[in-house]
């Protein structure tokens, strides 16, 4: 089973343009190829290296010979690509943690006065947080993304149960370092503290659940390992594809 496709653009991309780029700017250059580049045509990666050389002042003749190098990288056997650099592009995105500025000296007590009138006790607003959608109106890559997580999940309990704490558990991690939406994120570990007790109607837009699919694809492969998650990964895009839903948005665009 071939491994999923985002995982062999990136390898393919860290293969051609490491000799031109350095670290921090190829790093750049797999974050805008994860960002952008959506398929594999002519078209895409023309479109891709063309970005690529534009930010990096890559002439024409190393713009040329990229189109070519790339387009072969990816037909290339697995073997001979390097590692996947993803744990490296997250690396790369962690925020530092701010400076701890220390506390002014506290005010001298003011004088002693008479206490104020009492006023009415307001219930300050709790912090808005990304409601699930009605699943009756819920958009289509909403359900489509609820119904391709749910068959993973749904895999990995029946067939794999030992493995799904340690699941579980490399896909908060993964959360935890993500760069979503503080509520789409927040809505994301709510739903894994009952996973399977969950529907996943989680609200974001294409890009957004594309990246919490990767986001568990990476777990799943840090538990099982690449070929059985890509397999899982197959067999949980044909289930999704039987919802109606799937008729307007195929699942593979998740993916």
């Amino acid at each position: 089973m071939a491994t999923n496709p985002m995982v062999l653009r990136r390898r393919a991309a860290c293969l051609v343009l490491s000799p031109l780029l350095d670290e921090e700017a190829l790093l750049a250059a797999l974050w805008l190829q994860h960002e952008t580049m959506r398929g594999d045509a002519v078209s895409d990666i023309i479109g891709y290296i063309d970005d690529v050389a534009g930010r990096n002042l890559l002439d024409a003749v190393s713009r040329k010979r990229l189109y070519e190098s790339y387009y072969k990288a990816l037909k290339l056997p697995e073997q001979d690509l390097p590692m996947d650099p993803w744990p490296a592009m997250q690396a790369s995105r962690t925020v530092a943690a701010p400076p701890v500025v220390p506390a002014p000296p506290a005010a001298p007590p003011a004088p002693v006065s008479a206490p104020p009138a009492p006023v009415a006790a307001t219930e300050s607003p709790e912090p808005s947080r990304a409601r699930a959608p009605d699943p009756t109106d819920a958009p289509d890559e909403v359900v489509v993304f609820s119904a391709l997580w749910r068959a993973l999940l749904d895999e990995v309990q029946q067939d794999r149960p030992r493995d799904f704490s340690d699941l579980r558990r490399a896909a908060l991690e993964a959360l935890e370092r993500a760069r979503l939406r503080r509520d789409l994120r927040d809505a994301l570990l709510d739903a894994w503290r009952q996973p399977m007790n969950h529907g996943w109607l989680i609200p974001g837009d294409e890009a957004e659940l594309s990246e919490a699919v990767n986001l568990l694809y990476v777990a799943l492969c840090e538990t099982l390992g690449p070929v059985e998650a890509d397999q899982m990964l197959t067999r949980a895009v044909r289930v999704a594809g039987q919802h109606p839903q799937a008729r307007r948005f195929p699942p593979r665009r998740l993916i």
